[in-house]
């Protein structure tokens, strides 16, 4: 036996060569890996609040029959009051939430926190002087902590409507062409589609989508 064979090893230089080397495959990887677990979170969110709130929906139509809503003829003021007992008696009583607040603590707003941490606020517009009918805007976010009112811009927030005569509730702009969907999503200034595209994409979000990096 030869006992002057020395053991292989690596050298301290080696050494910090393979963590370096193994950092930076780590900067260059995740925010990649970061970008893909946001994306799928986000899909997976947005489908799943469309999914409870029109099952919420459907369990109230099969308690007390046909939800009505009076949309006609108010302000934005005095909507604040009816939708808060609108969504009491129709929606979050079928929901799993934490808590829900009404317009005494947000003006002209209704706003719902859930168990997993999103959350949504609401509000009915003022009457449209042609129609004479108000619409029913629902703002839902993926963070609900950092949930502000009234805010769509396709990447925290995401705005959906309900639809009186289907009585559900569908992501704003649902039906229009993906052409015009996209279009309205990829605009700076104007986001209100952005659900509705992820939605027509089924629910998933497109390669190209500029709001979620």
């Amino acid at each position: 036996m030869d006992y002057n064979t020395k053991k292989a090893a690596f050298t301290m230089a080696e050494v910090l060569i393979t963590i370096g080397i193994l950092g930076l495959v780590m900067a260059m990887t995740f925010p990649s890996i970061v970008r893909k677990y946001k994306r799928k979170t986000t899909e997976t969110k947005l489908a799943k609040f469309y999914t409870i709130m029109n099952q919420a929906i459907r369990m109230s139509i099969s308690e007390h029959g046909e939800i009505l809503i009076d949309n006609t003829n108010k302000t934005s003021v005095s909507n604040s009051a009816y939708i808060e007992k609108w969504y009491k008696e129709n929606i979050t009583k079928y929901i799993k939430k934490i808590y829900e607040e009404g317009a005494d603590k947000n003006g002209t707003y209704y706003r719902v926190s859930f168990i997993d941490g999103t959350g949504f606020n609401s509000y009915m517009s003022s009457s449209n002087p042609t129609t004479g009918k108000s619409a029913l805007y629902i703002f839902y976010c993926i963070d609900y902590k950092n949930c502000k009112l009234g805010q769509f811009d396709g990447e925290n927030h995401f705005l959906f409507v309900y639809n009186s005569e289907k009585q559900s509730i569908t992501t704003a702009h649902q039906g229009q062409s993906y052409k015009n969907l996209r279009n309205n999503c990829y605009n700076t200034n104007n986001r209100h589609s952005c659900a509705a595209l992820i939605e027509a994409n089924g629910w998933k979000i497109p390669d190209d989508y500029p709001w979620i990096k």
